[in-house]
């Protein structure tokens, strides 16, 4: 409205509450962004220069040592009915992931199985982790316990 002066009041914006949320959300999903491509396009180290830099950090022959362990436990319990045979599957590709994680430095504990058959990974591991899933994934499919145990003992111990 036109005031006495001839000038016009503030404009009292509706909703403006809403719009400041819209804008800081807008400028969050583009921060999330750019954090997302950073972070997932980075490259994968070339074979030669992650086993150069495993050996100048890791002690394999302890790791070998840790893992044969867990993979015993994950046995044990078993064996004595704690874990059913679809936990075990799970339990087992997981240890495995973890275990090539820490020798060669690759993320393998969140690759999905494709994208471990794309990875340049021996095969014993992919091997491994392909027969775990679908015991550990579908409740219908039976599984090999003690398979999975002796197939994850030899992909610990020929690890190299």
């Amino acid at each position: 409205m036109l005031d006495d002066n001839g000038f016009f009041g503030p404009y009292q914006y509706p909703l403006w509450g809403l719009w400041l949320a819209l804008g800081l959300l807008g400028v969050a999903l583009v921060v999330g962004w750019c954090v997302f491509v950073v972070r997932f396009s980075a490259r994968r180290l070339p074979p030669a220069e992650r086993a150069a830099r495993r050996a100048a950090r890791v002690d394999l022959p302890s790791l070998r040592e840790k893992y044969l362990d867990l993979i015993d436990e994950v046995d044990r319990a078993s064996a004595d009915g704690r874990l059913d045979d679809r936990a075990v599957h799970a339990r087992l590709s997981l240890l495995l992931r973890f275990f090539v994680h820490e020798t060669e430095g690759v993320e393998t504990h969140v690759m999905t199985l494709s994208d471990l058959r794309e990875a340049d990974l021996p095969s014993p591991l992919t091997g491994a982790v392909e027969q775990n899933y679908p015991p550990a994934f579908r409740r219908a499919h039976p599984g090999d316990p003690a398979g999975a145990v002796s197939t994850a003992r030899e992909v610990v111990r020929s690890w190299a």
